[in-house]
């Protein structure tokens, strides 16, 4: 089993491409401002062009190195697009509505067109981003992984409780999916009873590949070792559901993620959705993969609730 320093995998936050795309979008006023030089026969207007730079410079500049967390930058982008909206529509009225404010006016007429180039600009560097990488929150650079062989997969649905004709199947295939050789190593689902949702969770089914010879040890055969996974899986969930009340008093909300770094590797807690209640837990055994192990279950997070047909959290 690998010991090495977990730190060491490069991770680049998404602010920092969000900066770099932010920053791109420099080009587009600059590229504008010569097209007008030149099909307008008018001067470079080098003030025009230095607001666009240091304006949206300094957003970038703050993004990279302030680097946000993903809830405050999901609060910010809802600010921005009201004001954007608002500003687009107020310049729109105005040009429409009270043209002649422009009669002349120099003044007015560029605080109102940059302020409007500027929106633009910052909207489509967020709409450039969240083409590019909407599935991913943090975004980390990792060698591509290697699928695991079908035989080398045990699944184990739990009679009674996995459905086969409903969403199960369609998640049961996610999990097995996102497998492989170097980092996820064992997925499972939890509910409560269709019967009564209030119950506490119950497995599902479970993904793993613990029939790999890469991980096997002496002392447990696969099947033991699932099985004390099993086990370990419903005191995982019922540990979060009691440090919710501990933690209460914080008014920070329900907890959404644990991440149980052991000594080799690292055990995790996914809430999936809250009515009903439904949980992952999901394991690597690669110390070297904790953190790259951890962006993959957030992305295959929203895969599930995209399954189930909630919107990405």
């Amino acid at each position: 089993m690998s010991t090495a320093d977990p730190t060491a995998v490069p991770k680049i936050a998404w602010s920092q491409r969000m900066a770099g795309i932010l920053a791109s979008s420099i080009a587009l006023p600059l590229i504008f401002e010569i097209l007008l030089a030149l099909l307008g026969g008018d001067p470079f207007n080098f003030g025009r062009a230095a607001v666009t730079v240091v304006v949206v410079g300094f957003a970038a500049a703050g993004l990279y190195l302030f680097r946000p967390g993903w809830l405050n930058m999901q609060r910010a982008r809802a600010t921005f697009l009201v004001l954007a909206g608002l500003g687009t529509a107020l310049h729109g009225f105005l040009v429409t509505a009270a043209f002649d404010l422009f009669d002349n006016k120099e003044l007015v007429q560029d605080v109102v067109g940059m302020t409007t180039l500027v929106l633009g600009v910052t909207t489509f560097a967020i709409g450039c981003f969240y083409f590019r990488v909407e599935d991913v929150q943090e975004v980390i650079e990792n060698p591509p992984t290697t699928k695991v062989p079908g035989e080398e997969i045990a699944v184990s649905p739990v009679a009674g409780v996995y459905q086969a004709d409903s969403s199960d199947r369609a998640l049961l295939e996610a999990c097995r999916d996102a497998l492989s050789v170097e980092r996820l190593h064992y997925l499972a689902l939890y509910e409560p009873p269709d019967t009564d949702p209030t119950a506490p969770a119950q497995r599902v089914f479970s993904v793993d590949t613990f029939e790999q010879a890469r991980y096997r040890v002496r002392q447990l055969s696969a099947h033991q070792r699932r099985e004390l996974y099993h086990a370990q899986g419903d005191r995982v969930v019922e540990l979060r559901r009691s440090l919710d009340p501990q933690l209460a008093h914080l008014h920070t909300g329900p907890l959404v993620r644990l991440v149980l770094d052991v000594e080799q590797g690292a055990i995790y807690y996914y809430e999936i959705s809250r009515n009903p209640s439904r949980h992952l837990v999901a394991v690597t055994l690669d110390q070297d993969h904790v953190y790259t192990t951890d962006a993959e279950l957030e992305m295959l997070k929203g895969k599930l609730r995209r399954e189930l047909g909630l919107p990405r959290s």
